[in-house]
């Protein structure tokens, strides 16, 4: 491959990768295939019988727009990743804990371009479509996002289930300071609250200056100060609303507090 063809490599997939986020109008249907297989993977867990079990519900939230753009509320996207996660799960091996169901929900508080995947283990009834069930994962999706990062004048909005922070560009916080390791830490949603682990990084992490050891998981507040090897980041909450129902959307403080 001569100079030009690997720039011109190299340009494609700049576009296919974090400038086609930033400029594309609409969320195209790969992302979503994306954000689920990290929900399937972040989700696999193990019975007594050391076989891997896959969650089988999957909520997919979408701003309104998108939804509409999309066709959402039809039938045929929601079958193609129904079959996108059974080819997956061939690949990837392990079974689904139940029966395999997709649900496709608009979200108002999602901006263009975004959206939310929840995943869990579940058996019939109470699916995806299930009122009660879409009411709890939305009120999760909306929980966490509440939560953000703060590091000096920098702000990093949560609302992932799980949220990667390290200084590989793969990172969903990504820490461009030699003291963090590649993969540094780990945050994961779970029982409404997020839960921060040390994925064997070189120089340790610690909450409130106690060190998260390896396996463990440390639950979270608003106002702790998570350090990364000396690289310090503090827990930021948005205080519950009074109205579940009001479904509010994030408002971070200022960036130059």
């Amino acid at each position: 491959m001569n100079g030009l063809d690997h720039f011109e490599a190299l340009a494609e997939q700049l576009v296919e990768g974090t400038f086609e986020r930033l400029f594309r109008p609409r969320l195209h249907p790969s992302e979503v295939a994306r954000r689920l297989a990290r929900a399937m993977e972040y989700g696999r867990v193990s019975d007594g019988d050391g076989q891997v079990l896959l969650p089988n519900l999957y909520w997919v939230f979408l701003n309104p727009d998108d939804f509409e753009a999309l066709d959402a509320g039809g039938e045929a996207l929601r079958a193609e990743l129904v079959r996108y996660l059974q080819r997956l799960a061939g690949e990837r091996g392990g079974r689904f804990s139940g029966r395999l169901r997709v649900g496709l929900h608009p979200m108002g508080e999602l901006g263009t371009g975004r959206l939310d995947v929840r995943a869990a283990h579940g058996a019939e009834p109470g699916g995806v479509d299930d009122t009660q069930a879409v009411k709890a994962a939305t009120q999760s999706a909306v929980d966490a996002g509440r939560w953000a990062l703060r590091l000096g004048g920098r702000v990093f909005p949560l609302g992932e289930p799980v949220v990667r922070l390290g200084r590989a560009l793969s990172n969903d916080v990504i820490l461009a300071d030699r003291r963090v390791s590649r993969r540094h830490a780990q945050l994961r949603w779970r029982a409404e609250n997020y839960h921060l682990s040390d994925m064997g990084s070189r120089g340790g992490t610690t909450v409130n200056g106690r060190r998260v050891r390896q396996g463990e998981e440390l639950p979270l507040t608003g106002g702790d100060v998570i350090s990364l090897a000396g690289v310090s980041l503090t827990v930021w909450k948005e205080k519950e609303q009074a109205s579940v129902d009001a479904r509010p959307t994030l408002s971070l403080p200022s960036a130059e507090g």
